[in-house]
C-alpha cells in the first residue's frame, strides 16, 4: 500500500510539473512576442525618419517593459476552495486545477499517514530493528487512525472536487478511458453531463453515509437516500431520452456489473441478458435499502432470486438450458477465464469437466470392484492419474496448465486410494 501511495505521489507532481511547465512556456512564449513587436516598431519608426542610430552616441537610456508580471505568490492560499477559485479564475484547466489540489491532498495526507509508522525513538545506526518497531498499543492506535483517514480523504476530495478517490487514483493505473468506453453510445456533451451527475448524486449518498453508524442508515436516512436515487433518475431524464436512458442502466449500473461478474461462461445474448437484468434490477430495487443481514430479510430475497433464475432457465431452449445450469460452477467459471486468458478453444472449459467426471467416475468403478487386488488397484489408481494429467495437459497446453495445476487438487487425488 506504501509503495502505491508513493507511485500516485510521483504521477502527480510529475503531472503538476508538468502542468506547470505548460503554463509557463505559454506565458514567456507571450512574452518574447511581445518584445519582438516592440523592437520592430521601434526599427520601423528609425527606417522612417531616414536614419539610423548612431553608434558612437551614448546608447539611449534602458527602456523596462512593464507587463502583467505572474507570480504563483499570486494564487496559492492555505485555503483549498480559495485556492481552487484562484486557479480557476486564473484559467488554469480543470485537469490541471484537479492535479494540482489531488497531489497537495494526497500529500498532506501521507504525511499524518507517516507519522504513525514510527515509534517515536530516534534512530541510531548501531541499533537492531526490533527497538524501532510499534509496540501493540501504538499498532492498535495506527489502525484507527489509518481507517479514520481512509473514510475522510474520500470525503475530502468529493467535496473539495467532486471526485470519487478510487474511480480517480485508478485513472493512473488501470481505466483511465473506462468511462467514455462504456458510455461511447452517448455524444461527447451527454456523456459529459451524464458522468457529472453521476459525481454529483454520489457525493450526495456519500454525505449520508460517512456519519452512518454500525453501516446501518436510520429511517430518515433511509428516505433522504431514495430522494436522492429519485432526483437522479429525474435529472438524468432531462439529459438522455428513455432509450439511452436504458442503455445508460444496462451499461452503468451496480446490477449489471454484477450480471457480468457472476455469469462467466454463460455468454448470454443481448437480448438474455436484457431479460435477466430485468429481473434482476426488480429485486434488487426492491431490497436496496432492506437490511439483508437480517436472516430473515436475506432468506426472502434469496427465495425471491430462486424464483426469478427458474423462470429465466424456464424461458430458455435447447442446449441454452444445460449451458445456464454448467455457468453455475465455480470451476466452470475459473475455467472459462482461464481459457480466455490462454485464448483456448470456446470448448476447452466443458472438455476439461467431462474429463474430471469420466476419470473420478472410472476410479469409482475400479474402487467398488472387490474382486480386483490391492495392489492392482493402486496401479490402475496411478494410471488414471498419469492419463489424465497428460489429457488435461495437452488441452490446455503447458503454460495454462502451469497456472491451473496448483488448484486442480482433483488430478492428483484420483491416484489416492
Amino acid at each position: 500500500m506504501k509503495t502505491r501511495f508513493v507511485i500516485i505521489l510521483l504521477l502527480l507532481n510529475v503531472a503538476a510539473l508538468a502542468a506547470g511547465f505548460v503554463y509557463c512556456s505559454q506565458y514567456w512564449a507571450a512574452q518574447t512576442e511581445q518584445d519582438r513587436a516592440a523592437a520592430q516598431m521601434e526599427l520601423a519608426a528609425w527606417q522612417a525618419k531616414g536614419t539610423a542610430p548612431d553608434v558612437s552616441a551614448p546608447p539611449p537610456p534602458g527602456v523596462v517593459y512593464q507587463t502583467n508580471a505572474f507570480h504563483w505568490s499570486q494564487l496559492e492560499s492555505t485555503n483549498y476552495q480559495e485556492y481552487i477559485a484562484n486557479l480557476r479564475a486564473a484559467g488554469c484547466p480543470e485537469r490541471t486545477v484537479k492535479d494540482i489540489i489531488l497531489t497537495d491532498v494526497m500529500r498532506l495526507y501521507a504525511q499524518r499517514r507517516g507519522q504513525f509508522y514510527h515509534n517515536g525513538r530516534p534512530f541510531v545506526y548501531w541499533e537492531t530493528d526490533e527497538k524501532r518497531k510499534l509496540k501493540q498499543p501504538q499498532i492498535e492506535e495506527r489502525d484507527r487512525q489509518l481507517a479514520a483517514i481512509d473514510k475522510e480523504l474520500p470525503a475530502v476530495l468529493r467535496e473539495l472536487l467532486g471526485i470519487n478517490y478510487e474511480r480517480e487514483v485508478n485513472k493512473y493505473f488501470v481505466d483511465a478511458d473506462e468511462d467514455d468506453d462504456r458510455l461511447a453510445f452517448l455524444s461527447e456533451d451527454k456523456r459529459l453531463q451524464a458522468l457529472s451527475l453521476r459525481d454529483q448524486f454520489e457525493g450526495k449518498r456519500e454525505r449520508i453515509l460517512y456519519d452512518v453508524q454500525n453501516g446501518k442508515p436510520s429511517a430518515s436516512e433511509i428516505e433522504e437516500l431514495r430522494q436522492i436515487d429519485q432526483s437522479q433518475d429525474e435529472a438524468l431524464a432531462q439529459v438522455l431520452n428513455p432509450e439511452e436512458m436504458g442503455e445508460y442502466e444496462l451499461t452503468m449500473s451496480p446490477t449489471a456489473d454484477r450480471l457480468r461478474e457472476q455469469w462467466i461462461g454463460f455468454n448470454p445474448t443481448e437480448q438474455e441478458f436484457r431479460a435477466l437484468f430485468e429481473k434482476q434490477k426488480t429485486i434488487d430495487d426492491a431490497y436496496e435499502f432492506e437490511d439483508t443481514s437480517d436472516a430473515t430479510v436475506s432468506a426472502m430475497k434469496a427465495s425471491d432470486e430462486a424464483q426469478m433464475l427458474a423462470s429465466f432457465q424456464a424461458s430458455l431452449i435447447g442446449d441454452r438450458v444445460a449451458q445456464f445450469e454448467r455457468a453455475h460452477d465455480p470451476e466452470y467459471q475459473n475455467l472459462t477465464l482461464l481459457s480466455a486468458r490462454y485464448d483456448l478453444p470456446a470448448d476447452a472449459p466443458g472438455t476439461l469437466l467431462d474429463m474430471r467426471r469420466a476419470a473420478e467416475e472410472e476410479k469409482a468403478k475400479l474402487l467398488s470392484n472387490k474382486d480386483i487386488p490391492p495392489e492392482r488397484v493402486e496401479a490402475a489408481l496411478e494410471a488414471i492419474q498419469a492419463e489424465t494429467e497428460k489429457a488435461v495437459r495437452a488441452t490446455l497446453g503447458e503454460q495454462a496448465f502451469a497456472q491451473y495445476a496448483p488448484s486442480a487438487a482433483w488430478i492428483k487425488n484420483l491416484g489416492a486410494h
